[in-house]
């Protein structure tokens, strides 16, 4: 183990103003800053942007650039309730759905104490992939006052799509974009600039409020939102000490955070902060931290933070670490961008993602700029092992040198290859804004030059347009000159579904409609087809192992176990010996091409049908139970515990879907126009979509859980009156830590011994009362 300095960030420096009560704000802002920030004195850059720029006193679009603990956070959330105070409807856009419900959970345990300073009531909602609005309408205003939104990107880009929301979208008084650097991210950039733009083009643009630690050209983006205040400080209070803990290859990465973590809890004022990328990690090295250390991590231990905690739980971890009763927190990345623990140290233990990549540094950056609290220096640490992506040298020089890379629109650049042509998903999302009475290309391209990238983007539209006329989910209409999306352009579009997903799907489906009269294929079509499909149409599946002659013998001697419940294009087309497989068939109709002709395109779609089999193994397991430590050994995959989560969080959303895909009358347009299918046929065709619909569902419903327990959860949520308090997965995830895994393990346990596994008292009655009837 070697402990590399990295240097200071940040100095003491002396602010001439020393209190709110200097910066002239009105009382009722004073008493706001009082709920939201209590007992604090003005951070340099809420000086500048509340005296210089007067940001509560104009309603220009701002950009608050500034270093992590500097204070933007409360910036940002000032202006959503100034905008409130005008009976607005306002949104926090967070770019995660962990982060997301953080700062739900956040501002429901500020707002009756708001609510009661502002004079009116102020609702909080969360709107992500796992959430809708609840119990409201989209049309709906504001209700009784004033209400603010946490969403992800994705999901508010998704309410702007269906024209059935305009109502509400033109509500919306400001908007706030957390992490706004995301703009450059070659992934989520396209979309957060998308949606920029649509908000930009309303007839009364909502303020926009653009916050980040890492952007290093704001100049530029202020030039495309002007009018546009643009504050920026560089600096940071208190300092920041940043440093490398690199481990040799022989060394266990948590005997060595137990080791450090011992050494700086010796000075008694010393909390940390540990960031790892699994929510299992979290709650498992919280618990070693507790049972190694005992007293020395505070009285209530070491504690996980992590998104399937209950609101309740965080809160209560939260309490916990603030009145010094817990020393030490464990969190997962998932929720670095937006974690509010006043700490002094933080240590890094994961910075690569196996199967996923590095950390980037301005993400390392962010998390080490956690640390610090008051005046007191901050010490933020990097662990980094032979195993990791990055290296020694380069991590340590990049954290010396804090190099904040200049943004560019992901438009600006060349076109990556990919199946979908860059911009294609946006011009989808503006026809299916404009359903109905499409669009010219003129009225596109004008929009598009509209955006951050401008004519780099405007430019790209005919090709986007050709594109979605080759799949089949667009069209132009001859007499008007106006491009529309068809039916299934619409619902994939709408549905958040990618469009090279949706193409290939409703592709093969057409296919086998058509070879098959008497729908024997649709019949005997099983749940892990859908999996199997995802896997090879998605390209974001982990790889898990490499092929090699042990994996058809390991895929047909699953199948084989599995019988009829083995999908049904692997028994028809993807088995068989190199030579008599017909794999490529199936590659064929999914549009998925290996750039490969002839035998070598034949050997490559066998392959990869036999990879892709043994992801649908590893996820029927889990989705049974299985323990992720049985199927690495059982199927020769490594890394899945580090990936599992993840990967089973984007399949839940690409099922979702599906399931409304399998809902269009496209396919019966098909069988009426292509196949000549009579009233009886369409009508099957309907139940056997349907049945499809509802395995769907079930899959959905097992991979949500994975726990040799799930079943056992998804009855006692089922028998759980509404409104009352539900068994989640963090209390089976207790149960199974304790070694509980079955309905007989959980027989002999009373209400006191499921409260002694840390099952909260409500919740551990609710599971002895169902053990109690299942026993009857």
């Amino acid at each position: 183990m070697q402990l590399i300095d990295c240097g200071i960030s940040g100095s003491d420096v002396l602010i001439s103003v020393t209190s709110w009560q200097e910066l002239g704000l009105d009382q009722v802002w004073l008493d706001v800053i009082q709920v939201l920030n209590p007992n604090s004195t003005p951070r340099t850059v809420q000086i500048e942007a509340l005296k210089r720029y007067q940001l509560l006193e104009n309603r220009r679009h701002g950009i608050i650039a500034a270093p992590t603990n500097s204070g933007k956070s409360l910036l940002g959330l000032l202006v959503l309730l100034q905008s409130l105070r005008q009976q607005r409807r306002v949104v926090l856009v967070e770019p995660l759905r962990a982060l997301a419900q953080e700062k739900t959970d956040e501002l429901r345990r500020l707002i009756p104490e708001l609510s009661k300073v502002l004079g009116f009531p102020i609702r909080v909602e969360i709107s992500t992939g796992d959430y809708r609005l609840e119990d409201e309408r989209m049309g709906d205003p504001p209700a009784g006052g004033g209400e603010l939104v946490v969403a992800t990107p994705e999901r508010l880009e998704a309410i702007l799509r269906n024209p059935a929301n305009q109502a509400w979208v033109d509500s919306l008084g400001a908007v706030c974009v957390d992490e706004a650097h995301l703009l450059g991210d070659r992934h989520r950039g396209a979309t957060l600039e998308y949606l920029l733009t649509s908000l930009l083009c309303l007839p009364k643009p909502p303020r926009l409020l653009l916050l980040s630690a890492t952007i290093g050209n704001p100049e530029n983006l202020q030039e495309w939102l002007a009018p546009c205040d643009l504050v920026v400080s560089r600096v940071r209070q208190p300092p920041l000490q940043k440093m490398v803990l690199a481990i040799a290859e022989d060394e266990e990465k948590d005997a060595v955070v137990l080791d450090w973590v011992r050494e700086q809890s010796a000075e008694p004022e010393v909390q940390v902060l540990i960031f790892v990328y699994q929510t299992r990690s979290a709650a498992k090295l919280a618990k070693d931290l507790t049972k190694t250390l005992g007293d020395l991590v505070g009285s209530q231990g070491a504690l996980p933070y992590h998104s399937q905690m209950s609101a309740g739980e965080r809160a209560q971890t939260y309490q916990a670490f603030i009145e010094g009763e817990s020393r030490v927190v464990v969190a997962t990345t998932s929720l670095a961008m937006g974690i509010n623990l006043p700490t002094s140290h933080v240590l890094v233990r994961d910075n690569t993602f196996f199967g996923f990549g590095r950390l980037t540094m301005a993400e390392l950056l962010q998390m080490v700029g956690r640390a610090g609290r008051g005046d007191r220096q901050g010490v933020g640490v990097v662990l980094v092992s032979p195993k990791d992506d990055w290296g020694v040298t380069k991590l340590t020089e990049g954290l010396r040198a804090e190099v904040v890379p200049e943004l560019v629109s992901v438009f600006a650049g060349e076109n990556e290859r990919s199946a979908v042509p860059l911009g294609v998903t946006q011009v989808a999302a503006l026809l299916c804004r404009h359903y109905g009475q499409g669009q010219t290309l003129e009225e596109l391209q004008r929009f598009f030059g509209r955006s951050w990238g401008g004519q780099s983007v405007a430019q790209r539209v005919p090709e986007s347009l050709c594109w979605l006329e080759r799949h089949w989910l667009g069209y132009r209409d001859g007499e008007t000159d106006r491009y529309h999306l068809t039916v299934l352009g619409e619902r994939a579009t709408k549905g958040m579904l990618p469009l090279e997903i949706a193409s290939g799907y409703a592709q093969l489906l057409r296919d086998l409609l058509t070879i098959d009269p008497k729908d024997g294929l649709l019949a005997d079509w099983q749940a892990l087809d859908h999996l199997l499909v995802l896997d090879l149409l998605s390209g974001r599946s982990p790889s898990l192992c490499r092929y090699g002659k042990k994996i058809p013998e390991l895929v047909e001697g699953w199948a084989e176990k599995q019988g009829q419940e083995t999908p049904l294009l692997f028994r028809k087309w993807i088995r068989g010996e190199d030579g008599f497989s017909q794999a490529e068939e199936i590659m064929g109709s999914l549009g998925i091409s290996s750039g490969k002709r002839g035998k070598a395109h034949s050997k490559w779609a066998r392959e990869q049908g036999y990879l892709s089999m043994v992801r649908v193994m590893v996820l029927a397991g889990r989705s049974q139970g299985v323990k992720v430590a049985d199927l690495e050994r059982w199927y020769g995959v490594k890394n899945l515990g580090g990936v599992e989560e993840k990967w089973r969080d984007e399949l839940l959303w690409l099922l979702s879907g599906v399931a409304r895909l399998l809902e269009i009358r496209t396919f019966y347009y098909h069988l009426k126009e292509n196949c000549g299918a009579d009233f009886e046929r369409i009508k099957r065709v309907k139940k056997l979509l349907k049945k499809m619909q509802f395995q769907v569902y079930v899959l959905m419903d097992l991979l949500k859980y994975c726990s040799p327990l799930g079943s056992v959860l998804r009855e006692i949520r089922r028998t759980t009156a509404k409104g009352q308090a539900k068994v989640g997965i963090a209390s089976i995830r207790r149960l199974e830590d304790a070694g509980v895994e079955s309905l007989k393990d959980l027989v002999g346990l009373s209400v006191e011994d499921l409260v002694g596994m840390g099952i909260r008292r409500g919740l551990a009655t609710q599971i002895r009362g169902y053990v109690k009837r299942r026993m009857q």
